[in-house]
Formats: C-alpha cells, sequence, structure tokens
C-alpha cells in the first residue's frame, strides 16, 4: 500500500500526520488541535452496498410510475419526474430543463451505479486504476444530486395547487421521498477513507 493512504492533512489547522491503523469504531485525532481526523465505520462496506442497492431498486420505482396526479375540472393528468424536465423544455427554458434532468435524474442514478460497481470491485477484489478516477469524479459530482432541493419545490407546488385541483401522491412520490432518506444513509455510512485504502492496496 503507498505511503500516501497513511497520510491526512487536518481539516482545521492543515497539520499533514500519519495516520494509524484503527478498528472499526475508533478515531484518530489531530495531536496539534485536537480536532477529529477520521473515525472508521463499522461494518461499513456492507451497509453502503445494501443501501446503494435499495436506492437504485427505489430509483427505478420512482421513475417507473406516476409521481403526482392532477385533478382539475374532472380532468386528470399523471406527471413522471422525467416529465417535470420536459414539461420546462417545451415552455422554451432549455437550460432550466437541462439543469433539473441532471440533477433529479443523471446525477443520482449516476452515483448509485457507479457506487455499487465500486463497492462490487472491492469485495470481488478486482479494483482497477479507473476506479480511482470513478470514485474521484463521484465524489465531486455528489454535491449535484438535489433530490431534497427538488422534494421541497413540489411540497411548495402541492400547497399552492391545492385550492383549485386535487392533488393525489403517486407511488414515485413515496418512493423518492424514501430514495431521499436512503441516499442520505449511504453518505453517513460510506467510508471514503476506506475505500481510497482498498484502492490503492495493491501499490
Amino acid at each position: 500500500m503507498s505511503d500516501a493512504s497513511h497520510h491526512i492533512a487536518c481539516h482545521d489547522c492543515d497539520l499533514l500526520q500519519q495516520l494509524p491503523r484503527l478498528q472499526e469504531g475508533e478515531s484518530a485525532f489531530c495531536p496539534r488541535c485536537d480536532a477529529l481526523l477520521y473515525k472508521r465505520k463499522g461494518n461499513s462496506f456492507d451497509r453502503s452496498l445494501a443501501l446503494a442497492l435499495a436506492g437504485l431498486i427505489l430509483f427505478v420505482i420512482a421513475n417507473s410510475f406516476a409521481f403526482l396526479s392532477l385533478n382539475a375540472n374532472g380532468q386528470i393528468q399523471d406527471s413522471t419526474l422525467v416529465s417535470a424536465a420536459l414539461a420546462m423544455f417545451n415552455s422554451d427554458r432549455p437550460m432550466l430543463a437541462i439543469l433539473v434532468f441532471m440533477t433529479i435524474f443523471a446525477f443520482p442514478l449516476f452515483d448509485l451505479l457507479g457506487t455499487l460497481y465500486i463497492l462490487f470491485s472491492i469485495r470481488t477484489g478486482r479494483t482497477t486504476q479507473g476506479l480511482r478516477h470513478l470514485f474521484r469524479f463521484l465524489q465531486s459530482v455528489n454535491p449535484w444530486g438535489m433530490l431534497e432541493v427538488f422534494m421541497l419545490g413540489v411540497l411548495v407546488a402541492v400547497v399552492k395547487l391545492s385550492d383549485i385541483a386535487t392533488i393525489v401522491p403517486g407511488v414515485a412520490m413515496y418512493s423518492f421521498a424514501l430514495l431521499i432518506f436512503v441516499l442520505a444513509a449511504l453518505a453517513a455510512s460510506l467510508d471514503a477513507h476506506a475505500i481510497w485504502n482498498k484502492l490503492y492496496a495493491d501499490e
């Protein structure tokens, strides 16, 4: 393993120091400012793999069924997640449509598939240099998955439209809400430092 994988810079005082080998649940603190450097999470790979797989299933359900049904004057119109982006595109807002599509569909899907691929590769012992670039890219685009912001916007719209139409949440909306919590749990359980150590284990 490369010596660089054992070193870490303090997030508070920037002191570069060697990270000791930790058991599950143990933490390392900076000797200069006593800030938390790293806490090794217990059973991180298995829990993250299960959460990523559950997230992918919820993502498929959220994009396969109606998100909301709008009943106005006896006319019922179903909407899906992708139709939200299409509606903006048809309203001559192509850039906003692309942004919505990327943040609620493309980035979350790529994050889930990429995380599953990396974790499966580590579990089967088939790590390559390409996985390092993929994991680095996933960490850089992860903040662009704005499912919570989209869900908040939907709730605001539902409140405003409730006076003029009947809003019926679909299966996709419940799946989407669960997906937000699953992704939050995945982010909390994923041990990025342990993954980097695995990816550099052959050096």
